[in-house]
């Protein structure tokens, strides 16, 4: 048998529970209708019965979290259905002398007890320590206490002539109404906001509600106040039964349990309740005043209650008093402290060093802040979680806290950033020896849930007094920031000392930026060609060009990439500048190759790792070989070592994609110390490129660099790749590289990098002797360009 998904039950149940209720709803209606006497018991035993099979089935169908307040409710409705059982059986209604029966009354008030006692575990549940559980409860016994009084003056006591019975006997009559006044109250408090998102809470408020209006008739007709037929005086009770086996038949009695008790979760006390709460005793006093003739045994009774009316509002106005004073009080520590570490925060930061620097120009002394930067913070999260990661800044803040308890304060200012203000403080070596004294106090690993874990800091140092003028909290917590900086772009783990330097490189650093936004939109970028030719015996011939990006800028002439490709990046720039280049090189190649004679000669473009990661390079690539119409072997992609070994997966699926779109594909500064050669073959490149280094050491009476070099041609020789030589210089270093097997180069010792108006001239002046005939890819290897 195929097992129903979880969602068709709720729904099965769902409609369970509204069939149930619509029945008692139909039971409840037909009951008014006036029948023989012997058809209503018969209606109330049959619904009784079902409510109470529907309440024990529920519980054990959805198995909520919590059974205890739910049995206890269940036993609670057993016993008032046994006690309204025995007064249809004994027709005790009226019966108020001695022939009365007391066991009814007694089941019935048991009952309502632990009904009460259910709803008020029930209405509090989520939050078991949350204070307004305590006031939910005085809440309700002050609504309950002025119900019973309000009940015993105005129905019992006007009715005692007529009551055969002693006035302690009386006095217990309206406890049933003032218990079901107490259990709506409560509800209503601690239920009602929950109830929202349960309807098993909203069915258990009615049914407590309906349960009220019944006892209250019920008082009503028992005392002889007014005659009420028994049709309608078990419709409430009937309703109420509904209302009970609905809560219990719906699934989502289990939500309402959850949640976990934090003192954020208190909101501010509600006015109108809180007045309510007052008011009662006052109401009390005025019942009390407005009978000027009442009994002793009446006056004691208010007395009574009247007494506990105001000690329950007493306490209750005292403790929103108090409430509201933690709630203040722990707004106003919210406001200067972090959450998660308990550390002050940039707020507190700011107020302590404006006092501190307010009193530093009355004593004279100087205000040091310390910046701390926790290193690869990013790492730790990503390999331990992030509960791992908040557990560390816990424990940093913590040791922190230690070394300067009492001298500095002490706040997390950022995700991984923590700031100390130290005061006073006379010099620039005391202030670095704090920050020393700080960064030092790292040093022991960490035992985070059972991992031992290393950290470093970057530490910035700013110094400052108020007999400067320019100094400020916002000055003194950016020169620190600086510094922190400073000391994270030179290397990490090093305390750094904040000078006025370093705020003129960010000032250069940002200029250079906007000039960089500007350069695109003016057009103010070029490129410069450097021949690659082949090693080949007859003598030097080009086999493509690297395009290399310029910037003519206007303050400063053409500047070449290096100067700022790392504010490029930095500032998001990169990719839409690749991207330029990747258009601008095709355009101009396919300009070339209408020369006769250069239809085969290619260009090499340089493409950065934010552009591996965008995954976006080879929908770039085709767009611009379709706008010129270039073949897509006629570009090669330039990728680094360092790019490539950084993430090899995404290396590695790159290099697939763009083999798949068919252009050529190069490995840039091979051999520099990044990887290993047994790297090499899981790029299936078409070229490999040399670094400069290893061709610098040709010329040098060390073999180390000469036998790189012959590993790498032959490494690449297997794998059928060409290999290129970067920064020829040399003669000799030509000839060595002829002879160790190296099939193209490039370098200085046949061109400088030229505008593109100077490519063709300079391909002749290259190859004199060969016009402008071109090699293919392949360096004349006898290899294709793959």
């Amino acid at each position: 048998m195929t097992p129903r998904p979880a969602g068709r039950w709720l729904g099965d149940r769902g409609a369970l529970s509204g069939g149930f209720g619509a029945a008692g709803v139909a039971v409840a209606l037909l009951y008014a209708i006036p029948a023989p006497w012997r058809v209503h018991e018969m209606a109330l035993g049959l619904l009784g019965v079902a409510t109470l099979a529907a309440m024990a089935g529920g519980l054990r169908l959805h198995a909520p979290p919590r059974r205890g307040p739910f049995e206890v409710l269940l036993v609670g409705i057993v016993l008032l259905a046994l006690a309204g059982w025995v007064r249809l059986d004994r027709h005790t209604l009226g019966m108020l002398d001695a022939r009365r029966a007391f066991l009814p009354d007694v089941l019935g008030l048991v009952g309502s007890v632990l009904v009460a006692f259910a709803l008020t575990v029930l209405s509090r549940a989520p939050h078991p320590r949350d204070r307004r559980n305590l006031d939910m409860v005085l809440d309700g016994l002050v609504a309950g206490i002025s119900a019973y009084v309000v009940l015993w003056i105005y129905l019992v006591e006007p009715a005692a002539p007529g009551l055969a019975m002693p006035a302690f006997e009386r006095a217990i009559l309206p406890l049933f109404g003032a218990i079901d006044v107490y259990m709506v109250s409560v509800a209503l408090i601690g239920m009602l906001p929950r109830a929202r998102r349960s309807i098993s809470g909203r069915f258990l408020i009615v049914g407590a509600a309906w349960l009220g209006v019944g006892d209250c008739l019920y008082l009503v007709g028992d005392i002889g106040r007014a005659g009420v037929p028994h049709s309608l005086l078990g419709v409430p009770y009937l309703l109420a039964a509904s209302a009970f086996g609905v809560a219990f038949l719906h699934p989502t009695m289990r939500r309402l349990f959850g949640g976990r008790w934090s003192p954020a979760h208190e909101p501010a006390d509600s006015r109108a309740r809180l007045v309510a709460v007052v008011l009662a005793p006052a109401l009390l006093a005025a019942i009390g005043l407005s009978g000027p003739g009442r009994s002793g045994f009446q006056r004691l009774v208010l007395g009574i209650f009247g007494a506990m009316s105001v000690s329950l509002a007493a306490l209750r106005v005292w403790r929103a008093v108090a409430v509201g004073a933690r709630t203040q009080a722990r707004l106003a520590h919210e406001v200067t402290h972090d959450p998660l570490t308990g550390l002050g925060n940039r707020s507190l930061v700011e107020r302590s060093i404006t006092g501190a620097l307010a009193e530093g120009a009355r004593a004279g002394d100087g205000v040091a802040v310390v910046f701390l930067d926790i290193d690869r913070f990013k790492l730790v999260n990503d390999a331990h979680g992030y509960s791992c990661g908040d557990q560390l800044l816990i424990e940093v803040g913590e040791r922190l806290h230690r070394a300067f308890e009492g001298r500095a304060t002490v706040a997390r200012v950022g995700g991984d950033e923590f700031a100390l203000v130290l005061f006073p403080v006379a010099s620039a070596g005391q202030a670095r020896h704090e920050a020393e004294r700080a960064h030092a106090a790292l040093g022991a690993p960490f035992r985070i849930y059972g991992v031992d874990l290393l950290v470093s800091a970057s530490v910035g140092v700013a110094l400052g007094s108020a007999a400067d003028p320019t100094v400020d909290a916002e000055t003194l917590l950016r020169d620190a920031d600086t510094a922190m900086y400073q000391a994270k772009s030179s290397g990490r783990d090093m305390v750094t000392v904040f000078d006025a330097s370093m705020r003129d490189r960010i000032a250069d650093r940002l200029a250079l930026e906007h000039d960089l936004r500007r350069a695109l939109e003016r057009d103010e970028f070029c490129l410069m060609y450097q021949p690659i030719v082949s090693l080949a015996e007859d003598g030097p011939v080009v086999a493509g060009l690297e395009a290399l990006l310029r910037w003519d800028r206007p303050t400063r002439g053409l500047v070449p990439a290096s100067f700022f490709i790392e504010c490029a990046e930095a500032s998001g720039l990169l990719t839409e500048i690749g991207d330029w280049v990747i258009r601008e090189s095709a355009r101009q190649l396919a300009r070339w190759r209408e020369v006769p004679g250069a239809q085969a000669l290619f260009v090499s473009v340089n493409v950065s790792a934010l552009h591996l990661k965008s995954n976006a390079l080879p929908a770039r690539v085709r767009r611009a070989l379709a706008e010129t119409g270039l073949e897509p072997d006629a570009m090669c992609i330039e990728l680094s070592e360092a790019t490539l070994m950084a993430n090899p997966a995404e290396g590695v699926g790159l290099v697939i994609r763009m083999k798949e779109l068919g252009v050529r594909l190069a490995v840039d500064d091979f051999g520099n110390g990044y990887a290993s050669l047994p790297y090499l073959k899981q790029f299936p490149v078409d070229y490999v490129k040399i670094d400069r280094s290893c061709v610098d050491g040709l010329t040098s009476s060390d073999p180390t660099d000469a036998t790189l070099v012959s590993a790498i041609c032959s490494m690449a020789r297997a794998l059928d790749a060409v290999t290129i030589a970067e920064g020829v210089e040399h003669e000799s270093q030509e000839r060595a590289l002829r002879e160790l097997g190296c099939d193209l180069a490039q370098g200085f010792l046949y061109a400088r990098p030229v505008d593109a108006d100077d490519v063709i001239l300079t391909v002749r002046a290259i190859s004199p002797r060969h016009g402008l005939r071109l090699v293919t890819g392949d360096g004349g290897a006898g290899r294709p360009g793959r």
